[in-house]
């Protein structure tokens, strides 16, 4: 076959579900998609005349997914493409190269929600992680898990959400300093808002990361952190980063260049979710 011709593959893992689709100007073709996530494949979508799938992930933990995206044309010749991606659920690769400008070997993060990006964060300096769910618990030796069940909490009315991390089993565990703070979990369908209750366990914190600030509520989150120390807000498309005016950041540049080349990865689909005018 010639090598003239259009085959654009995507796919876009928005909420729980990942979304592929297969652009071509190849006449009569037939489509199929291999859905892999973490090296197993878990879902196969045989040849048919469709260019687009939906495959919903369910609870099932995801770091990371392929899609394989077959064309066969004529009934019988097969060609393919693969993308790779890190799952929505992973933290964002701008808060990563973050931590490593303004983290040293002798800093301590405390991450609220856990993932893959926690075993990254640890090869950066000592991070304890605050996490609910235990099938997050102990997956990496490098981190420091503090496992905090959710617990009813009086509902903030501007959120109306009503669980949060236990804070009892958090202040027993907290280490003796904090250097950083990142906000990660617990997932959205949970929410955020119960930090606000316990900000004051935090007073000497002079830097705090704020991800998923395309989500309303996690930007307000973001918005009362700043106001409650008095800090300044820097926002990057998906995220925020709070410090003290007298913690001097720099590299802003750096931080920016990683975060707005992860945005331009993610398809119309995924920015339509927080920006439908665009």
């Amino acid at each position: 076959m010639s090598e003239d011709f259009v085959f654009n593959p995507s796919c876009e893992m928005v909420g729980k579900t990942i979304y592929c689709q297969i652009e071509t100007d190849i006449v009569n073709a037939e489509f199929a998609f291999y859905v892999i996530i973490d090296g197993e494949r878990k879902a196969t979508f045989w040849y048919t005349d469709r260019p687009n799938i939906e495959y919903a992930c369910g609870d099932e933990i995801i770091n990371e997914f392929e899609i394989v995206f077959f064309i066969r044309t004529n009934g019988s010749e097969i060609i393919s493409k693969s993308i790779t991606k890190k799952s929505n659920w992973s933290l964002d690769d701008g808060v990563i190269e973050a931590v490593k400008l303004l983290a040293n070997k002798d800093s301590v993060i405390l991450e609220f929600g856990s993932g893959i990006g926690s075993k990254t964060l640890a090869e950066i300096c000592t991070v304890y992680s605050v996490e609910h769910d235990e099938r997050f618990l102990n997956q990496h030796e490098s981190v420091n898990y503090i496992h905090a069940p959710l617990v009813d909490i009086e509902p903030i009315p501007e959120f109306g959400e009503t669980k949060w991390y236990d804070p009892k089993v958090i202040e027993q565990n907290l280490p003796a300093k904090i250097d950083i703070i990142i906000v990660d979990g617990p997932p959205e369908q949970i929410g955020r808002s119960g930090l606000l209750h316990h900000l004051d366990l935090f007073t000497e914190v002079s830097v705090w990361i704020i991800d998923d600030i395309l989500r309303l509520k996690d930007q307000k989150i973001a918005n009362y952190v700043a106001l409650k120390w008095g800090h300044i807000q820097y926002k990057f498309w998906n995220f925020s980063i709070i410090a003290s005016p007298k913690q001097k950041i720099t590299h802003f540049e750096k931080i920016s260049e990683i975060a707005n080349s992860k945005f331009l990865e993610k398809s119309e689909l995924y920015v339509s979710r927080y920006y439908p005018s665009m």
